[in-house]
Formats: structure tokens, sequence, C-alpha cells
């Protein structure tokens, strides 16, 4: 059963950063960019540069850029309203993609490779799922492909071009595979971290899930609809990202730390102390293809 007060914080998180409408109860995220030389931190730059919430990177598939989400608040008491941006790597340029009255979170590259799916907030609250199209454009909504009574939706990655997991919003926090084309969705876990990822050079896709003060990681087989535990996250930090050679990163506090998941007697090892660029702790963080880029959110209290 779920720790009460993991269960406490995970609603507290998910409100923090996807439902809230007042920018005075949201921290300082800053989203930077770190590069990296035979797995050396070589470069550091906040590419967000701006008070408010920027966060969620994900990078395109060709490694040029990072897209991430945005908050913009026009007055103190104004209601606050997320879109989808899209940094240039080689040019250092950010574009708004979506550009919308409404609020769009988790944008991730579809597979293929022109769109990207976003969790969509409609006019009634409700957290659905939509699409844009990477050179920009109008969104196509893809709530028609699900029940119109389908849970809320908090994150996404996509199995293939039908399937995906989804962080679905319940009681208690559900991991459910659903299929676009039919419809159909199955549970296949509870008390579920909020990262969902693609194992590198593997069949496998990964989640975390919460075991009594910490967060273990779950690694899901499609094929087989199997999940198997691996390795425990650093204490307090639910947040991970793959490394491309097979590796494990995490953080304590402003500190980055990697795993070699393939041997049972794994440990933490320290990486890169990021600490003189984030006077918080490090959240998100995530990898480029090619391994030359490290994309990673600093959270510091309000």
């Amino acid at each position: 059963m779920l720790n009460s007060k993991i269960k406490t914080a995970i609603k507290l998180l998910i409100s923090s950063f996807l439902l809230t409408n007042s920018a005075q109860s949201i921290a300082e995220d800053e989203v930077y960019l770190a590069t990296l030389k035979q797995d050396k931190v070589t470069q550091v730059i906040n590419i967000s540069k701006r008070i408010g919430y920027d966060n969620q990177p994900h990078f395109t598939p060709d490694s040029q850029a990072v897209l991430y989400s945005a908050m913009f608040v026009e007055g103190i008491n104004d209601s606050a309203q997320t879109d989808s941006m899209r940094f240039d790597i080689s040019t250092g340029v950010t574009t708004n993609l979506t550009k919308s009255t409404a609020s769009e979170y988790s944008p991730t590259v579809m597979l293929n490779g022109e769109d990207f799916s976003v969790i969509y907030v409609g006019d009634d609250g409700r957290q659905r799922f939509s699409s844009y199209p990477l050179a920009g454009g109008k969104a196509t909504s893809l709530v028609t492909q699900l029940d119109k009574n389908f849970a809320d939706i908090g994150y996404h990655v996509w199995l293939n071009t039908s399937e995906l997991l989804m962080f679905v919003l319940a009681e208690p926090m559900q991991l459910q595979r659903v299929n676009l084309s039919t419809g159909k969705s199955d549970i296949i876990d509870t008390d579920i971290g909020r990262t969902l990822r693609k194992v590198p050079n593997s069949k496998l896709f990964s989640y975390n899930k919460a075991v009594g003060q910490q967060w273990q990681m779950q690694l899901f087989d499609p094929e087989n609809n199997k999940t198997q535990q691996s390795v425990t996250l650093p204490k307090d930090n639910m947040y991970y990202a793959w490394h491309v050679d097979g590796r494990l990163i995490s953080a304590i506090g402003a500190k980055l730390v990697i795993n070699s998941v393939q041997a049972s007697d794994s440990k933490w090892q320290d990486w890169h102390d990021v600490t003189s660029y984030c006077s918080g702790s490090v959240t998100r963080l995530t990898m480029s293809a090619d391994s030359q880029y490290l994309a990673f959110v600093c959270n510091t209290p309000d």
C-alpha cells in the first residue's frame, strides 16, 4: 500500500506542476542544457532564462533541439497558461510551438517524427491528449480515439505508433497501456511516479513505483505485458533519465549520480556536480540520442 506521506507528496506535486492556476504557488524551475564530451560536462547554459515555470525537457530525435513546457502569467492574480517551446541548440533561438489559449504539458515527439503529443488542459479543466505539428500549426485532438470518460492523463510515452503508456490520475495513480486505434486500455501498475521512458537499445520501457519511503525502478516488456523490478532511486527523488549506454542517471540535490543497473550489486556513483549552476535541486532530466547533451531542470523555492 502506498505510504501516506508519499501519496500526499504526489498529489501536491501533480497539483503544482499540472493543475495550478496561481503563479504565486509555483516554485522557480529553469531548464539547463549541459554539453558532454567523452561523458564529461564541458558547458552548461540556462536555455529558459526567465522567472516562472519552465519544465519537462524532451530532445528531438535528431538531438538538435529541446522541447519544454513554459508557463506564462500576465498579472500577479491572473490565471496561468502553458505553451510548448522549442530551443534550437545550434542557433540558441527559442520558438513557441503552440501559442494557444489552453495549456499544454509534456511535449513528446511522436514516432512519425513530424508531430509532437501533449497533455492538453481543456476549458473544462480536463487533462486530455492532443498533438501538434513540429513545424507549427493547429492541434489535433486525440481524445476521440479514447472513451470520453477516460480519466485525466498526466504523462505519457509512445510504445509504438498506436500504443502508449500513460500516467493516469486516479486513486492511486495508475500506469495504463492504451491503444489509440482500438480505444482499449489496461492497468499495468499503480502507485507510480511521473517519469515514463524508453530504455535505450532495448525493447523495454521504464517507470518508477513507490515502495516504502523511496521509488523503485520498474522495467516493462510490452511483448509479454510483464514488469520486473530494478534499482531503487536515490532518497527524496523520483526523477531519472537513461544514459545512451544503458546506465541510469538521477540526482541527489544538485549532484548528478549514475548507476550501472546491469550489475546485481550496482550502487549510485557520483557523476557530475552542477551546484554551481543550480542552487536548488535537479528534478527532471533527459539525455539526447547522440549522448552529446543532457537537459535538466533546476527547482528552487518560490
